[in-house]
């Protein structure tokens, strides 16, 4: 415990991992603290868009594939829309087992990992120290990728307000493959009859991902909603559910201070519109993981801010501009989506990182 590490990572998920192996490719020294000994469960829809594969340098290994995307069906009342293109939008994956991978990644890149929970840490302007249960680590940086809710996350900050942050509630439901195939084929299932959000059914290896998801300020009872959800689709209400808060991207915040950067959920890098996480836990990882290596410690605070804004934050803005005219014209919004095909095909391009938010809104508004 007398080392002193040129970063300190908390938290070993998609964002932790990233900025770990980044640094560590860089020869810097590395340590991941992470609570949950891995492979662990993380209750996610399990949709890996071809934006965040683009942020990985190696191919998914076949464990972590379930099922490719390529299309997906829109329900608003009763009106059923579907378009497929003519690639893959997306991958549908084991969250543990990608998880796992990405964090063997990181320490065959050099970093070494340990199974402790960061529960503090103290910026002496020179280093950082972090405690532990079992003691205390220096390095020179940190970077926390330990989620939203995490103490850590609130010193640089400060606490979420509930009209900023989101909840999920998942469950994973066994079915036939021939059953899955038939019903959902290649498609991500969307269900816009969750008041105050949607609804997903996400057609995995041997069985389906069910949940909804939306602001928590608009789901004042989620477990009954999610259990009307299973219901009017056929599944059990008595199926074991796992729930998460999310922040609402595209509100400002403060993202690093001195020699301490967030990173993916706790940096509040989530769309707010589809609640995907990955991609930006991936890209503000990897951005972490260089501005620690070759950025002067006096100006690194101010330096990750900028690129994070300049490279995640503005796409952000505009996912939460396009959330909000969703959420206060509803009907109309999705009675659009689904009877004009050509504007659910044109959003797969959005989820495929084939077309920006900004770009779509331009696109779109004049219709």
């Amino acid at each position: 415990m007398g080392q002193i590490y040129d970063v300190i990572v908390a938290g070993g998920g998609p964002a932790g991992s990233a900025a770990a192996r980044t640094a560590a490719l860089r020869g810097l020294d590395v340590l991941i603290l992470e609570k949950s000994p891995f492979p662990r469960y993380k209750p996610c829809g399990g949709a890996l868009s071809l934006k965040a594969l683009s942020m990985l340098n190696d191919p998914l290994p076949p464990r972590v594939q379930e099922r490719k995307i390529t299309g997906a069906r829109v329900h608003y009342r009763d009106l059923v829309a579907e378009r497929h293109k003519g690639y893959e939008i997306a991958w549908l994956i084991n969250r543990s087992a990608f998880d796992q991978h990405l964090l063997e990644k990181a320490l065959l890149s050099g970093a070494r990992a340990m199974t402790e929970k960061a529960l503090s840490f103290r910026d002496s302007g020179e280093s950082v120290s972090v405690q532990t249960k079992d003691g205390i680590y220096k390095s020179r940086f940190l970077v926390v990728a330990s989620g939203c809710q995490d103490s850590l996350k609130k010193k640089i900050a400060g606490p979420e307000s509930r009209e900023s942050m989101g909840l999920c509630l998942v469950s994973e439901i066994e079915a036939e493959e021939e059953r899955i195939v038939e019903s959902l084929g290649s498609a991500l299932d969307i269900h816009f009859s969750v008041a105050g959000g949607y609804g997903w059914i996400f057609p995995h290896r041997g069985y389906c991902s069910v949940g909804i998801g939306g602001l928590s300020s608009s789901l004042p009872h989620p477990r009954q909603a999610m259990r009307r959800f299973l219901r009017e689709n056929g599944f059990p209400e008595a199926s074991r559910l796992s729930g998460h808060l999310i922040p609402q991207g595209g509100n400002r915040r403060r993202v690093a201070r001195g020699r301490v950067l967030l990173a993916g959920d706790a940096a509040g890098l989530v769309d707010p519109f589809t609640g995907e996480g990955i991609y930006y836990a991936l890209a503000s990882g990897k951005i972490a993981g260089e501005m620690v290596g070759y950025v002067p410690a006096a100006i690194v605070a101010r330096s990750y801010e900028s690129r994070i804004e300049k490279e995640l934050g503005r796409e952000l803005g505009h996912a939460l501009f396009f959330s909000k005219i969703m959420h206060r014209h509803p009907r109309l919004f999705l009675r659009i989506l689904a009877r004009e095909e050509q504007v659910l095909e044109r959003y797969l391009e959005v989820g495929a990182g084939r077309m920006s938010y900004r770009d779509f809104m331009i696109w779109l508004l004049p219709r």
